[in-house]
């Protein structure tokens, strides 16, 4: 099944001439003429106590099931919806509440997230910008992805399932040179485009 939806999904990219991103935090896609909405989803991962997967997903709100058995079972890799864990940063008023996303595609052009950065460099096109965020540095380590600075919620409900979160990111000096790097800033981060 993941196969077949992959491949539509390259189909559909290879059709657009241009490349796939996820806008973290976000239902929509930026309102960019060359950027359009894939599909949108909830972020979701591995539990957060568990030494497992390590890969935030963005998983489309239109799942499809082949053969499905619903009975649970121990030998299996699991996947839990994502929640900000933001009670004390810019995102205070989203703590616990679900991580919505979207998978943009962006024609003719290919993509690219800066860490640390608020603008694009000469050149390229700024797709939106945010905050780096990923699990916190005592959990099992996932990868770091831009959240949205315009975050919003996946729906009105107030989670604190505690079971995928994601953290703000901040700098730690030491072999990270400080300056041009601040010790416990929390770190911007860049989603740009370029055309091909």
């Amino acid at each position: 099944m993941y196969l077949d939806t992959n491949a539509a999904l390259n189909s559909t990219v290879r059709k657009q001439n241009g490349f796939t991103y996820v806008r973290w935090g976000r239902k929509t896609c930026p309102n960019i003429t060359t950027t359009s909405l894939v599909y949108t989803g909830q972020a979701a991962s591995g539990h957060f106590r568990h030494p497992g997967s390590a890969e935030y997903l963005c998983l489309p709100n239109d799942p499809q099931f082949d053969n499905p058995d619903n009975t649970e079972h121990g030998a299996r890799s699991l996947i839990y919806g994502s929640e900000y864990e933001t009670p004390t940063s810019a995102f205070t008023t989203l703590n616990s509440m679900e991580v919505p996303c979207a998978l943009c595609l962006s024609r003719g052009k290919t993509t690219v997230m800066i860490p640390a950065r608020t603008s694009c460099y000469s050149g390229w096109t700024l797709e939106y910008r945010g905050y780096l965020m990923s699990s916190e540095h005592s959990h099992p380590g996932k990868n770091y992805v831009c959240m949205d600075i315009n975050a919003e919620a996946l729906d009105a409900s107030y989670g604190n399932l505690d079971e995928t979160l994601f953290y703000l990111v901040e700098g730690r000096c030491s072999a990270l040179k400080c300056p041009p790097y601040v010790n416990g800033q929390e770190l911007t981060c860049a989603v740009c485009s370029i055309t091909l």
